[in-house]
């Protein structure tokens, strides 16, 4: 398997944690976020910027439980503390992402991610290393790693409105901006320079009346003739998310 590194610049996405004023119970929470960790993944998105908005710290507290745990390669889950956030932990899907996906045993040219020694093998490796290569299964042998090669999920970070609307690289996904097709190289040329942020609004609108940039020219419809009333944050977020990808390659 050839796994995916990860992207030249960053590719960011911007939400706020009001997509979840309408989920009632734990397991509402934990299935969104597990769909919004999974999307972020399979692009291999680096940061996830969430604009609290709903001002509750149980939900807070709940999403960075959530997304920390699902992003753990699988044999380091046990070490999370057990926490009421995670009860429903159960129903969060595989992540699947390249530190996650490793043999029982160890093969030669694996790169493992770990902590305190366990990378995952029978024995704990003696070594403060946060990442291993094997360079050797029969016997094992391994060296320190500096880094992780590979794309190991993005980070998770809370800011103020006011800081998002003055990002140099700033994309909306709006249902009256312009088609992002006919921009192609517009937003190649963005990306290439500051790397790009993609907000998707609040789910009571109204994103494009904060926007204190007269004129703003990175506004875009990545649902265009869209057959429903409304586009959920998640599935406007899977959408838009597909077609950058296809822009940026």
């Amino acid at each position: 398997m050839i796994f995916p590194f990860p992207r030249r610049k960053e590719l960011n996405v911007v939400l706020f944690t009001s997509i979840f004023s309408t989920d009632k119970t734990l397991t509402e929470i934990t299935l969104k976020t597990s769909f919004i960790v999974r999307t972020l993944s399979i692009f291999r998105v680096s940061n996830l910027y969430f604009i609290d908005d709903l001002k509750d710290p149980e939900i807070k507290k709940t999403i960075t439980d959530i997304i920390n745990y699902a992003l753990l390669p699988p044999y380091l889950k046990k070490k999370m503390p057990l926490k009421a956030t995670l009860k429903k932990a159960g129903l969060i899907n595989p992540v699947n992402i390249p530190s996650h996906i490793v043999e029982k045993d160890a093969v030669e040219g694996e790169y493992r991610i770990g902590e305190e020694g366990d990378f995952g093998l029978k024995n704990k490796i003696k070594s403060k290393s946060r990442v291993i290569l094997v360079i050797n299964s029969n016997p094992l042998k391994i060296k320190p790693y500096d880094f992780f090669p590979y794309y190991e999920g993005f980070k998770i970070k809370f800011l103020e409105q006011d800081q998002v609307f003055s990002l140099k690289n700033l994309i909306i996904g709006s249902r009256s901006g312009k088609n992002p097709f006919d921009e192609i190289s517009k937003i190649r040329e963005l990306y290439e320079k500051y790397g790009i942020s993609l907000l998707i609004g609040p789910p009571q609108g109204g994103v494009l009346k904060n926007i204190k940039i007269k004129n703003y020219d990175y506004i875009y419809n990545f649902i265009p003739n869209q057959g429903v009333k409304d586009v959920r944050a998640e599935e406007a977020l899977l959408a838009s998310l597909t077609v950058l990808n296809y822009i940026l390659g």
